[in-house]
């Protein structure tokens, strides 16, 4: 049977985190750097902190799904 709850869970952690790396680059910004700057320093630490398994499945969906993002105008 499936858990429905996990959806929910997941969909909250996924809300959870875009908040989280928003309110990190806006503090960043407000210490000078730049949006460019403050989003490649989080990445930076994530590509350091994170297997490489996960860092190849980000590239993927960066590949997949970057040229949309951009497209939002968000």
């Amino acid at each position: 049977m499936p858990d429905h709850n996990s959806n929910v869970d997941n969909e909250f952690q996924a809300e959870v985190i875009v908040e989280i790396v928003n309110t990190a680059l806006t503090s960043m910004q407000k210490l000078g750097l730049s949006y460019d700057d403050a989003l490649n320093g989080i990445l930076s630490q994530v590509a350091v902190q994170v297997d490489s398994k996960a860092m190849a499945h980000a590239s993927k969906l960066n590949a997949q799904l970057h040229e949309i993002y951009k497209s939002l105008n968000v």
